[in-house]
């Protein structure tokens, strides 16, 4: 009888195991998915990295790039027609800077430029600016060959589609350590930044939130 007795008691044992292994299992799937969830929930996606992709993608509206041969690119540059010379040439040295960074290059240098302007100062005669044919490794350099080429000043005015050609050899650190050449890395990190808070990119579209309208009862 006794163990009539025990055997009678082993389904029911049995039973009770299952189904409390049953809710462990459901407890655990539950627990796991509000893990998933709250942790979804606790990782925005990266402001800077939202910031930078939208100020990326304004300069690669107004810049082009051509590959004119391994180590050597082209790039054309145009501002609105109330832009100053240096969002310009912002323009192009970002753009230059993320090229070279993206080719696995480390530094570059303008072996060519040629500005050209059309606008308030092209009614009073043909563009007379100068290409120029050099080296230019610094900010300051490029500066002077925008004098060199701004005859008239309108490059310099406020006013006016202008409109910039340069070429571009990509460096390695080891390649022509004696001369200047723009640090891809720096210029980039410096100019995208620049260019965030001038255009004021923001990371989120600014949400108009409804105002609730409470009904009164007289």
């Amino acid at each position: 009888m006794k163990m009539a007795g025990n055997g009678a008691a082993y389904p029911v044992m049995s039973a009770a195991i299952g189904v409390l292994g049953k809710r462990m299992r459901f407890s655990v799937l539950t627990v796991f998915i509000a893990a998933l969830t709250l942790s979804a929930c606790a990782t925005p996606p990266n402001a800077e990295q939202i910031k930078r992709a939208k100020a990326w993608h304004s300069v690669s509206q107004t810049t082009d790039v051509t590959e004119v041969s391994s180590q050597r690119l082209r790039l054309r540059s145009k501002t609105p027609f109330a832009a100053g010379g240096d969002e310009l040439e912002k323009a192009t040295l970002l753009r230059a800077a993320g090229e070279v960074r993206s080719r696995g290059y480390e530094r570059f240098a303008i072996v060519y430029v040629d500005y050209n302007e059309r606008g308030l100062g092209s009614l009073m005669g043909p563009n007379l600016g100068e290409s120029t044919k050099r080296w230019i490794g610094t900010y300051e350099d490029l500066l002077d060959a925008r004098d060199r080429a701004d005859l008239d000043g309108s490059l310099d005015g406020p006013f006016g589609f202008k409109s910039m050609d340069v070429v571009i050899v990509m460096l390695n650190d080891d390649e022509e350590t004696r001369r200047d050449a723009f640090v891809a890395g720096e210029l980039y990190g410096s100019l995208i930044e620049d260019r965030i808070e001038r255009h004021k990119f923001k990371a989120y579209p600014r949400l108009a939130i409804p105002t609730p309208s409470i009904p009164f009862r007289n």
